[in-house]
């Protein structure tokens, strides 16, 4: 935990990763079992004009083991992947921030849900799936500061601050999970953007560092 008597600063920037589920016409023919749906799901800055280049070293996805190259690297936007597929699994993400100290990540635990027609419903090709994930940052460094900022961060605003004199940098990692009502789903935003706006790349070094999930 990071003591607050020694917090000078806080920054936040909020991620969201969703997916976009259809399904398709006919199952594929080359898979066993086959596939009845394609998929794309992405990670991108929940501020339009964050550009997650200026941040961000590398993005990865760690996809169920079934599929080839179920480890999938970016190291610059879009960060998002198209396949195909029959039933949801678990997505961790792993980002990596840009920093001039040891690399930390900030993992995402993610469900990447394939949605089903149930007899009686309308028939629904499509869903849209989106959740919001908040890292939290104490005490940046200047440069990291920038990169946090630029990336779409924001200064927190919650309350006083006192001052720290030994001049140490220290960071916390907070997860916030904003799942729909009802499942892991919801309608996507109504702002029309690509897959992931804004460009992407990094890894930050905290002395200080926790990982907290909560629903809101």
């Amino acid at each position: 935990m990071t003591d607050r008597d020694d917090i000078n600063e806080i920054l936040e920037i909020d991620f969201e990763v969703g997916h976009v589920s259809i399904i398709r016409p006919e199952p594929t023919t080359i898979h066993n079992p086959p596939r009845t749906h394609d998929w794309t799901v992405y990670l991108r800055s929940a501020d339009v004009h964050g550009d997650l280049n200026c941040l961000i070293q590398r993005c990865i996805f760690h996809l169920h083991p079934e599929f080839p190259d179920s480890k999938r690297e970016f190291k610059s936007t879009p960060f998002y992947i198209k396949e195909t597929g029959y039933a949801g699994f678990h997505l961790p993400i792993e980002i990596f921030f840009k920093t001039r100290k040891d690399p930390k990540k900030f993992r995402i635990e993610y469900d990447l849900d394939l949605h089903t027609n149930v007899d009686g419903h309308p028939y629904r090709q499509k869903e849209s799936y989106v959740r919001k994930y908040r890292c939290t940052f104490y005490n940046p460094d200047p440069e990291l500061r920038q990169k946090i900022l630029a990336a779409g961060g924001k200064i927190s605003d919650t309350g006083p601050i006192s001052n720290n004199d030994n001049g140490e940098s220290d960071a916390e990692e907070e997860q916030t999970s904003t799942p729909p009502p009802e499942p892991v789903s919801r309608p996507s935003p109504p702002q029309k953007r690509p897959f992931s706006p804004a460009p992407t790349v990094n890894s930050i070094n905290n002395k200080k560092i926790k990982i907290e999930q909560s629903s809101v």
